[in-house]
């Protein structure tokens, strides 16, 4: 039953992203920015962390898939793009420490890796002409104010979850 609950509860968080977007992002106040929760990010962020690099870049691999068929026009961007920002994620947290500001601190980087990776695939292959300027003002910095307040809100849970679930997976091995 454990072996599902980790599945479940990124699934949740997916879905959460959805009705986030539907019903605060298109409120009046927001109309002025191009808000693109990645909250689904930053769990994999911390599963990187606590659990493993592995078992971050398969549920990557997995629900990239997912937000490349409900949200893109594009098979794959997301599906390459996530795990290998947990392999970046994996990569920092062997040179820094760890501890839960460097964590909120790496969240904020991926998420900005994230956002200039898909900026920089739909640049390329002519799905959006957006100028690097618009981009910046509308989009980039809007996301990573909405990721950091739910990093900062959410740390502590998402910590001691995959803490928990570190300790399920261990037993795996």
């Amino acid at each position: 039953m454990k072996r599902f609950l980790l599945p479940f509860i990124i699934l949740v968080i997916f879905m959460l992203e959805s009705i986030f977007v539907n019903f605060v992002a298109m409120q009046p106040a927001f109309r002025d920015w191009l808000l693109s929760p990645r909250f689904v990010l930053i769990a994999l962020v911390f599963m990187t962390i606590y659990i493993n690099r592995k078992q971050a870049m398969i549920f990557g691999i997995v629900f990239g898939f997912l937000y490349d068929i409900a949200f893109t026009d594009v098979l794959g961007i997301y599906a390459l793009g996530l795990p290998a920002v947990c392999y970046i994620v994996s990569q920092l947290i062997k040179i820094w420490q760890n501890n839960l500001l460097v964590v909120l601190l790496i969240c904020l980087i991926a998420v900005a890796i994230i956002e200039f990776y898909v900026y920089g695939i739909n640049t390329i292959i002519g799905v959006s002409d957006m100028l690097m300027g618009r981009f910046l003002a509308e989009r980039f910095y809007a996301t990573l104010i909405l990721n950091a307040i739910f990093a900062v809100i959410f740390a502590l849970p998402l910590q001691k979850c995959f803490q928990y679930f570190s300790l399920f997976y261990a037993k795996e091995r």
